[in-house]
């Protein structure tokens, strides 16, 4: 358990974001174009300090994107209608993680789907339904032990619609699927750019130090002095499920979900079934840029253990299906076969 609840301080912060950025806001009342024009400097200029990556922003759509926030139309916006042009024209660049926030966002009165929820398809047959790995993952635990206790034979695990989180629950939900040690990847800092352009080779990779201090803080110093480091979670013990694993994945299975999908299709451990996912996979931070906005960027770059990029790729499916017809295509035909 130590290693989990350390997990939930050092992996990304990177969960997705899409959903949250496309909420019903109203406006909010236009203020100077000359304070608009001063906060959109200070968000290129800590974009171009800050980004991991540099070579990024020599790609042409950031210019691109440049003129559009710059544009007389956008000068004129109310802030939430600029934060909500921003976030659209982001779309087109080539890194995810970049995003303006309202510094109050707006209240939502639709009630909360648990993140959690186990549903028993037939006795031999469990979904568990993952909504989002943003949550304790004392709920995951209680689920995966309702699972041991009523000894389904295959399992449906749901990550359609889930956008990401932390590794918390994400890591109890790995091991139990498998015993052998989880390669979480690499995150590259903004000091391995510094020096190269390329991204390190797969012979490379084995040379990047172990992170250690499994802390907040640890995480910010190794991504501080180091130009990037490897995270792996110990083998263990445990009892793990020995029967067949499906995930279904949709064009929304984002973030913290990404390198999971990625390593269980890897190592043969569960079939993906649906739609390619959604490609958002790296770590950021926010930064305040005035009483009405803060700008979220990627601050580390992320390889998984084999040497693959994730962001603005994803992961695709064995067996691909509409995202809709996932469920009932495993049910009743593909644990048919």
């Amino acid at each position: 358990m130590r290693t989990f609840n350390a997990i939930l301080y050092i992996m990304i912060l990177a969960f997705s974001t899409a959903c949250q950025t496309s909420r019903s806001v109203s406006n909010s009342t236009p203020i100077s174009s000359g304070a608009k024009s001063k906060a959109i400097a200070k968000i290129i200029q800590i974009t171009e300090d800050n980004i991991c990556n540099p070579y990024w922003l020599e790609d042409t759509t950031w210019t691109n994107f440049v003129a559009s926030i710059q544009s007389e139309e956008a000068q004129a916006m109310p802030w939430l209608s600029f934060i909500k042009h921003f976030n659209r024209a982001a779309k087109q660049l080539p890194f995810t993680h970049f995003y303006l926030y309202p510094v109050k966002p707006a209240s939502t009165k639709k009630k909360a789907q648990p993140p959690f929820e186990l549903i028993s398809v037939t006795p031999q047959i469990a979904q568990l339904k993952v909504r989002s790995f943003a949550a304790n993952a004392s709920g995951m635990i209680q689920l995966i032990e309702q699972i041991k206790a009523k000894g389904y034979t295959k399992l449906i695990i749901d990550l359609r619609n889930n956008t990401g989180g932390t590794l918390d629950a994400a890591v109890v939900l790995g091991q139990f699927l498998r015993s052998e040690s989880i390669d979480a990847g690499l995150y590259l800092s903004r000091r391995w750019f510094a020096e190269n352009k390329e991204y390190p080779s797969a012979e490379a990779l084995a040379q990047f130090p172990f992170l250690q201090d499994f802390t907040f803080a640890g995480f910010g110093k190794m991504l501080s002095k180091e130009k990037g480091f490897r995270m792996v979670i110990p083998a263990h013990q445990r009892a793990t499920f020995k029967g067949d694993v499906v995930v279904l994945i949709n064009r929304h299975t984002a973030s913290t979900c990404e390198p999971l999908v990625h390593l269980l299709q890897q190592e043969k451990q569960a079939t993906l079934i649906g739609e390619k996912t959604a490609g958002a996979m790296l770590s950021g931070r926010y930064f305040g840029i005035n009483k009405e906005a803060k700008l979220f960027l990627p601050i580390a770059d992320y390889m998984t253990g084999d040497g693959l990029r994730i962001d603005k790729i994803g992961v695709r499916p064995d067996v691909e299906v509409p995202a809709d017809e996932a469920l009932d295509y495993t049910v009743d035909t593909f644990f048919q076969q």
